[in-house]
């Protein structure tokens, strides 16, 4: 008989500690505690510069205290420490490897093995979902503060998507003709597989995120990003703000940093956008063949978050026409500058983030069913451009998706979701997709005879 392979099987490659020897990691911890009155400080200084929502004489006194206060523990105690602590931090980026890995706790259980033919189908639930989760100084120029509240919020709103999850795979429901659709819900998409969080920059949040998804989900990947003086050069601060959380194991990962930065970004672990495309497809398509070198069969890839332009306005011209929707396709996109009918823009207006409407999820979902709703709190064209008609708002966020060509399965969609669960929270909606995986009827049939097959000259042998 053949032997079942363990499981789950063993993420050999992926350590919990960024460092290959606990006495660096010790240092690396010793270089943050350094650092961390600065940049509470600092965070401070710049929560101050924030434009108000609603300015007044004791707002703007309150303000100058707080900024007067920070300004002075900044020279007292924050630059004294952190000057042998960024010169510490500094020297352990060279031997730091560009994610932290959480393993799920020892009485987690991920889903059994998918085996097709025997299951013939199996559906996967991904969800994307920008955050937001600055250091509060730099947030509030979003209009969002409270990044720790907000984390523990976010959280527990994401648990609440997991509990179906938590006994068994959810079921697919037979393929239908015709498109994929979309529905916009005011809750998290039931289910959740693969949870990919974007601009958790605050690693404080981030570890309140980990301690929440990790016991509940799986194995989580986080402060993600390359730190340092990078070649350029180029001096990075934050990491790249991703956070990804499975159900299932996790083999391997790799993070490859942009290149080049412009404005907010410079200082962070990823980049410029138009040539950044043709990179991130490139790194892609090498980690493929790189797990199909490990012995490994991809199944099918999904390539998804926040990509940092829209398919309906003309200043991205250039991203919309890239090879990338020629290899992943998007169930959003029906062309260039073409939508499907249901797609909804995924960026809010950041001066209504504190209107009643935009903090309810149910009131935002209906606001947002309607064009009056969609002109109010969906933000508007860059630079003040002409709105398409009708207007369905700007979609940032993507989840793409592509088989394996000549491969035995075969994806589908079942359905594309555009959550208001996070209103009041962040300054996105989160987008999910349900994604069907099965065995043409063909493979399905060849499949069954190869096992017969095999099991046939077995029996002989013995």
């Amino acid at each position: 008989m053949q032997s079942q392979p363990d499981w789950p099987p063993v993420p050999g490659a992926l350590r919990p500690s960024p460092f290959p020897h606990p006495l660096l990691n010790a240092l690396h911890g010793l270089a943050r505690v350094l650092l961390f009155p600065a940049y509470w400080a600092l965070d401070q200084l710049l929560g101050c510069w924030a434009p108000m929502a609603r300015p007044s004489c004791l707002k703007w006194l309150s303000a100058a205290a707080r900024a007067g206060a920070a300004f002075l523990l900044l020279v007292l105690i924050g630059l004294p420490l952190a000057l042998p602590g960024l010169l510490l931090w500094q020297l352990l980026q060279t031997c730091r490897r560009p994610f932290c890995y959480q393993p799920p706790p020892q009485y987690w259980a991920p889903p059994e093995p998918w085996r097709p033919p025997a299951e013939p189908a199996r559906c996967f639930s991904f969800l994307s979902a920008n955050l937001c989760l600055l250091p509060d100084g730099l947030a509030r120029f979003s209009n969002l503060q409270h990044t720790q509240r907000r984390a523990e919020a976010v959280s527990a709103l994401l648990l609440a998507g997991l509990q179906s999850s938590r006994y068994g795979t959810m079921g697919c429901s037979p393929p239908g003709p015709g498109a994929p659709c979309g529905v916009l819900i005011a809750a998290m998409p039931a289910g959740l597989d693969f949870v990919c969080l974007q601009e958790v920059f605050d690693l404080r949040a981030a570890r309140r995120l980990v301690s929440r998804l990790a016991p509940s989900l799986g194995p989580v990947l986080y402060d993600v990003g390359t730190f340092g003086l990078q070649p350029g050069p180029h001096l990075k601060l934050l990491g790249s703000g991703l956070l990804l959380a499975s159900r299932y194991p996790l083999l391997r990962a790799a993070f490859r940093s942009f290149p080049y930065a412009r404005r907010e970004d410079a200082l962070a672990s990823k980049g410029l956008l138009s040539a950044q495309l043709t990179l991130l497809l490139d790194w892609a398509e090498q980690f493929e063949a790189e797990s199909r070198n490990s012995d490994e069969i991809v199944a099918f890839s999904v390539l998804l978050g926040d990509l940092n332009f829209d398919n309906c306005t003309l200043d991205n011209a250039q991203e919309q026409e890239h090879k990338l929707f020629s290899r992943f396709r998007d169930p959003c996109r029906l062309g260039t500058r073409r939508e499907q009918p249901w797609a909804l823009g995924t960026v809010l207006n950041t001066s209504r983030l504190h209107h009643s409407v935009a903090c309810s999820p149910e009131m935002l979902r209906r606001a947002l069913e309607q064009e009056e709703g969609r002109h109010r709190y969906l933000a508007g064209p860059p630079h003040g451009g002409r709105r398409t008609k009708p207007w369905r708002g700007r979609r940032l966020d993507y989840i793409t998706y592509r088989g394996v060509p000549g491969g035995p399965l075969s994806p589908e969609v079942e359905q594309v979701t555009f959550s208001t669960a996070l209103a009041g929270l962040t300054d996105h909606l989160a987008v999910g997709l349900r994604l069907r995986v099965s065995m043409p009827w063909e493979s399905r049939h060849a499949g069954d005879s190869c096992e017969a097959g095999w099991k046939d000259r077995q029996g002989g042998k013995a």
